[in-house]
């Protein structure tokens, strides 16, 4: 199989086995009214998925540096599937919500890296730069259908259909990975620990981006939580004012996939430019201008609906710009004995921190429309606002881990 084949394989088999990754938060309204949840309550089902996934990345991640990345994927890929299929026919409240999305999320901390590892271990040299991105690029590709595919079969079945079909698409990654990528055991050596914290902790210029990738991970599940639910508020605000935007635009649930799928040539685009430019300089402009966007997207709801839709797809672009760069750069930081580590505690902190914002969101939206008395532009400016300034400390991070790199060299010309 060519280097290209191989690419375009894993980033098909991660779209499948992430396929399910959307499908609460593409229906979190319908959700918020059939089980009566707040918003609280709707954060935690859709920040609990992230919080599955730290749970088991590290073990997950650190076995590729003992065991061949692909088994550890189909594990992965069928945990997910079952438990979105169970979660089509079992789920019907808070805590069986709570649960079953837990376990997919479970089941994710063995697809997305470990998929990644399986790439990059049957790739050399510059090849995997590039395969990098366009795999973690892909992930907007499953989003985006996740989204879309929730949505469309919701409309035309229902929810329990959509995580049904869902979930069977990440069967199908199980069996076509197993079928399809010929085994390939790690090259590991002898008496080398599993999981090596401390010389990850002491790579400055790993866990700048291993920070950076925290930020934006915080960002980028918060958007994705409550995308659909902020579309459905802009759109009812405008019927109730008399427009008709809502009558000839999709759902909320496709305009979101049309967002989200922005998010493929956004990562691309971001790597060439990280290519270019420098990627720490590259990925500090981006993030900053992410961060800025994040504070002001709540308030665009007193925009036009047009306004808001062109403002969410810039927006969503800045977001996506800097995920590949940063776990490119990771992977090209990271120490190759460590490797392994360095994936793995990037993966825990990234996705840890990942958990908390569609809950903080969803904190900040309660206690502002409480504080307020009921839910309105404000309110959604307050929520969004906490969303854009946490990516703001990405910049941060990846400065201090830039002065820390020069530190070095200088002392090392010396």
């Amino acid at each position: 199989m060519s280097p290209r084949q191989l690419i375009l394989l894993l980033a098909a088999l991660e779209v499948l086995a992430i396929l399910p990754i959307a499908s609460f938060p593409a229906l979190m309204p319908t959700f918020i009214e059939a089980w009566n949840l707040n918003n609280t309550e709707a954060g935690w089902i859709a920040g609990v998925y992230y919080l599955g996934y730290m749970l088991l990345v590290a073990p997950a991640v650190t076995l590729t540096d003992r065991y061949d990345a692909r088994n550890i994927f189909v594990l992965g890929s069928a945990v997910t599937g079952v438990a979105t299929v169970a979660f089509a026919f079992l789920a019907d409240d808070f805590w069986s919500g709570f649960l079953l999305r837990a376990i997919g999320g479970v089941g994710q901390a063995a697809v997305y890296m470990p998929g990644l590892r399986a790439l990059t271990d049957r790739l050399e040299g510059g090849e995997q730069s590039r395969a990098v991105t366009f795999y973690t690029a892909s992930y907007s590709i499953a989003i985006s259908l996740s989204f879309t595919v929730t949505g469309l079969l919701a409309e035309w079945y229902d929810w329990r259909v959509s995580f049904a079909v869902l979930g069977l698409g990440s069967l199908l990654a199980a069996v076509a990975a197993w079928i399809l990528l010929a085994p390939r055991p790690p090259q590991r050596k002898k008496g080398q620990p599993l999981f090596a914290l401390k010389p990850v902790l002491r790579n400055r210029d790993a866990m700048g981006y291993i920070l950076g990738y925290a930020a934006h991970g915080f960002e980028l599940t918060a958007i994705r939580a409550w995308i659909t639910a902020f579309l459905v508020y802009v759109l009812a605000r405008d019927a109730a004012q008399g427009g008709a935007w809502a009558e000839h635009l999709p759902s909320p649930t496709v305009l979101a996939a049309v967002i989200t799928l922005i998010g493929l040539p956004a990562s691309l685009l971001g790597n060439e430019l990280a290519l270019k430019f420098g990627r720490r300089r590259a990925l500090i402009a981006i993030m900053s201008i992410s961060g800025l966007l994040g504070v002001m997207i709540g308030f665009t709801a007193a925009l036009p609906v047009w306004c808001v839709l062109i403002y969410c797809a810039i927006y969503y672009i800045f977001i996506s710009g800097d995920s590949g760069s940063l776990t490119s750069g990771m992977m090209a930081a990271a120490e190759p004995e460590h490797r392994g580590s360095t994936m793995a505690l990037h993966s825990t902190l990234g996705f840890g921190v990942s958990v908390l914002g569609p809950i903080v969101v969803g904190l900040a939206l309660d206690a502002a429309q409480q504080a307020i008395g009921g839910e309105n532009t404000l309110t959604w400016g307050i929520g969004f606002a906490v969303m854009g300034l946490s990516v703001l400390l990405g910049p941060v991070a990846l400065i201090w881990a830039g002065r820390g790199v020069k530190g070095r060299a200088a002392a090392n010309s010396d």
